[in-house]
């Protein structure tokens, strides 16, 4: 189903390398970290801290879809196989990254996610009742949480909507979701015209 391939990088398109040898770097984390079955970043901007304490754990700790994915590993194997059968009910709705965290997160710490009330109606706006699936989560977390199988590297990070200038960088290769700015250089461009309200 996957290929002749192990794994593969998933970078979107609002994801930009920032300094020389990304890849290398990202190639070399693969190695350093396995193995995992999900490679990645947790988001590591600053919109999200006027409701922070509001924010489900599982998003707070999901991997950014960004990232790498071991497909040789079982436990993505059933991460994503889970998402193909929640496809005609309202799990599909929810990004398939955070929803993998809400499985791990489900599976590891018992709490069953939340889901907006419009969303649980179905045509006729009747209640859509979803099956248990907590069980086999926990099954799934007890057998690969001691491997730590969502692993964080500091190569990627997910910044979502943040603006940065360069001086906001550290040691991330890639950045993800960020507005980047170049300060200006007087050396380089004049002012012609500036408009203030």
């Amino acid at each position: 189903e996957w290929g002749d391939y192990d794994g593969f990088y998933l970078m979107e398109g609002d994801s930009v390398p920032v300094k020389n040898y990304w890849l290398d770097v990202i190639l070399g984390e693969i190695v350093a970290y396995r193995p995992f079955a999900v490679l990645g970043a947790q988001y590591d901007g600053d919109k999200w801290d006027a409701f922070y304490e509001d924010i489900p754990i599982s998003l707070l700790h999901h991997t950014n879809g960004n990232g790498i994915y071991n497909v040789s590993h079982p436990l993505l194997e059933r991460l994503t196989g889970q998402l193909e059968v929640e496809a005609p009910c309202p799990y599909n709705s929810i990004p398939y990254d955070y929803r993998m965290s809400q499985m791990w997160v489900e599976g590891t710490l018992g709490i069953v996610p939340k889901l907006a009330p419009t969303i649980m109606l179905n045509e006729e706006g009747e209640n859509i009742t979803l099956s248990d699936n907590t069980a086999m989560f926990s099954k799934w977390a007890n057998r690969w949480k001691d491997e730590e199988p969502y692993r964080f590297t500091k190569a990627i990070h997910n910044y979502a909507a943040t603006n940065l200038i360069p001086r906001h960088l550290g040691p991330e290769y890639v950045i993800h979701g960020a507005k980047l700015y170049s300060p200006w250089d007087p050396a380089r461009t004049h002012v012609t015209l500036v408009i203030m309200e």
